[in-house]
Order: C-alpha cells, then sequence, then structure tokens
C-alpha cells in the first residue's frame, strides 16, 4: 500500500530553526502538491499575560499571530518561489506538544516538520522536549530538522 502525503503540518516557535523547517517542507510539499499548514502555540502563561492587556482579546491576539505566521512562510520562502502551498495557519493556547499532535490529528496531517534544537531535561521525571514528545505520540510520521541545519534556535 503506497502512502500519500497531502498534508504536511509545520509548528513553529518563529526561530531561525522553524524557518528552515518551513524550507523543508516547501522542498517535500512542492512534488507533491501536498498542502501546508502552519502552527504557533501559545504556552497557557503568555497567553494569560498578554490577553491581559487592556484592549486584546482573542479575536485579535489570533489574527495578529496568524499575520505573523504568514510573513514567517512568505519570508522564509521567498527564494524558493511558489508560496501556494500555505493553506492554512493555526493558532492555539496550552502545552505545546499535546497542541501540535491535536491539529495534526484534526488536519489529517500525513506529516509533521518540526525543529529540534537538542536540548532535553534528562533529569528524572522529565518530560522531554517539545519535539521528542511530538516524536514519541504523533499519528503520523515526523521529520526532525537538526538545529545544526539552521545554525541555532532557540
Amino acid at each position: 500500500m503506497t502512502k500519500k502525503v497531502s498534508t504536511i503540518l509545520v509548528p513553529t516557535d518563529f526561530s531561525t530553526c522553524s524557518a528552515e523547517a518551513i524550507r523543508w517542507a516547501v522542498s517535500l510539499a512542492e512534488p507533491l502538491s501536498a498542502d501546508l499548514l502552519l502552527l504557533h502555540v501559545i504556552t497557557q502563561d503568555i497567553a494569560d499575560d498578554l490577553l491581559s492587556i487592556p484592549g486584546m482579546s482573542w479575536e485579535i491576539l489570533e489574527k495578529r499571530e496568524k499575520g505573523a505566521l504568514r510573513e514567517l512562510f512568505e519570508t522564509s520562502v521567498e527564494d524558493e518561489g511558489d508560496v501556494s502551498f500555505l493553506t492554512k495557519t493555526l493558532v492555539a493556547i496550552g502545552d505545546p506538544a499535546e497542541k501540535i499532535v491535536t491539529a495534526a490529528l484534526e488536519m489529517h496531517a500525513d506529516l509533521i516538520v518540526i525543529p529540534t534544537y537538542g536540548h532535553s531535561d534528562p533529569s528524572p521525571g522529565s518530560v522531554g522536549s517539545v519535539t521528542e514528545r511530538v516524536v514519541r505520540t504523533a499519528a503520523c510520521p515526523v521529520l526532525t530538522i537538526q538545529a545544526a541545519c539552521c545554525d541555532g534556535g532557540l
């Protein structure tokens, strides 16, 4: 049975590595005619801080973040050619690993392309990095882009 990749999810934290992950996803999406989805997850504590700013609402915050995602995409692929592969930008609040895995399921992603920075907490009881948790729990394949490929990251 041949698997077809028609939807690729790229979670981003707006780092240099996220831009590199986007470029990799575009290079995969183009020959496959796959759709690209960008996702940014805001942790609950940061969302609470942002939403406590007078005049800020979820609608304003979501619109601002989606605009930033589109700008990141366009600047990441400006030399790559076609930007029509970006079909959706998503913003969520919560635990990043959980939201990435949930978004992949809900959006029927066939592949997740995610940066990894090589940081992990080896202490007993630690839950590991976001990327490590996504790799372990995602229902679809996960392609990790190492920080060495993109001059660092976080």
